[in-house]
């Protein structure tokens, strides 16, 4: 989870925070697109980056599971399968578009890259202490818990790395993941198109 946030923090409030404290976001603004262009533009731009952050988090985690597994002793036998890879890969991408897409929405509404920073160090704790709880949690989960943004990411890598995976968890975490990025991303339009959110000083 540090990862994740790590790589799209160093992007995102750069992006559009950054934009509003050089005032080149008023030029921007004033180009023959829609606004709604520029903020999906700019989502996209963020999460394209973001993603290439989460494929070295992902390559890493894959290199790193044959060395874990021999250190835990564990059955030969119990090997990740290419599936496990691909649904660790989709839990990994949908988490990445829900953060990138919330701290866009931060450091749109923020003044400054400082500012951005500041708003959103509160959020990778949160992030962080969300994936100590995999440490703590054992056995399956309600499928209600799998709603619950950057919990359902980390229950469903624990339920994957722990050899028991749960389709119908995976299924809702990246749905609702999804569902949570769109939400954010008409957030983030409605406040490109509000001159007092974009030109606040």
């Amino acid at each position: 989870m540090s990862m994740l946030f790590s790589g799209c923090m160093a992007v995102t409030p750069e992006s559009i925070a950054g934009e509003k404290e050089r005032g080149t976001i008023a030029t921007l603004l004033v180009t023959p697109i829609k606004r709604y262009e520029l903020a999906v533009g700019k989502i996209v731009s963020i999460t394209v980056i973001a993603l290439a952050s989460s494929l070295s988090s992902f390559i890493g985690t894959i290199a790193s599971l044959p060395k874990m597994m021999a250190g835990e002793s564990l059955n030969a036998s119990l090997k990740y399968s290419v599936g496990s890879y691909f649904q660790i890969l989709l839990v990994i991408l949908s988490l990445v578009i829900v953060i990138v897409s919330v701290l866009g929405c931060i450091s749109a509404f923020s003044k400054s890259i400082k500012e951005a920073g500041s708003y959103s160090t509160p959020l990778m704790i949160v992030a962080i202490l969300v994936g100590i709880t995999s440490m703590f949690s054992s056995g399956s989960s309600p499928w209600y818990f799998y709603l619950i943004p950057l919990y359902n990411g980390v229950r469903c890598l624990t339920d994957i790395l722990t050899f028991s995976p749960n389709i119908i968890g995976l299924i809702i975490a990246v749905l609702s993941n999804f569902a949570y990025a769109v939400a954010f991303g008409f957030l983030l339009v409605k406040m490109f198109n509000s001159e007092k959110v974009m030109f606040q000083r």
